[in-house]
């Protein structure tokens, strides 16, 4: 399947879990904005970006620019292969040292090793679901 039709699908899976968790989804039609869509719960909404990948390593197009920006925007990291994800806000990736330069390379990305998954154990679809419904004001 091309990496394209992966992401895609992948991105589909995502808002079909978050509807069943019972958020409300609005994907973009068009990611040219640096979001797949948004997440909202009792009226409070978040910009989601969805990245997929076979493994962890080298999760790109996450800009620090972007980043710096959009300091609540959140970054939900699939491995596919695992079945597994990892969120992060914007300000989770600026404050953490691992990715400082990594996010203003020419091909920005983070590199979620072994020690970043330990460090982020939380930060698995249960957080995500849990974040997204008790930051509510």
């Amino acid at each position: 399947m091309h990496k394209l039709s992966l992401g895609k699908r992948t991105e589909l899976r995502v808002w079909s879990w978050l509807i069943d968790e019972g958020l409300d989804v609005y994907p973009s039609l068009v990611d040219d904005k640096g979001i797949d869509g948004l997440v909202g719960f009792k009226g409070c909404y978040y910009e989601v970006q969805i990245k997929s990948g076979k493994n962890w390593s080298n999760q790109r197009g996450i800009k620090a620019d972007i980043l710096e920006n959009h300091p609540n925007r959140i970054f939900l990291i699939v491995n596919y292969t695992l079945d597994e994800v990892r969120y992060f806000t914007s300000s989770d990736i600026l404050n953490e040292q691992e990715w400082t330069e990594s996010t203003k390379w020419k091909i920005p990305q983070i590199k979620l090793n072994r020690k970043m998954l330990e460090k982020y154990q939380a930060h698995d679809w249960d957080g995500f679901v849990q974040h997204l419904k008790s930051e509510q004001a």
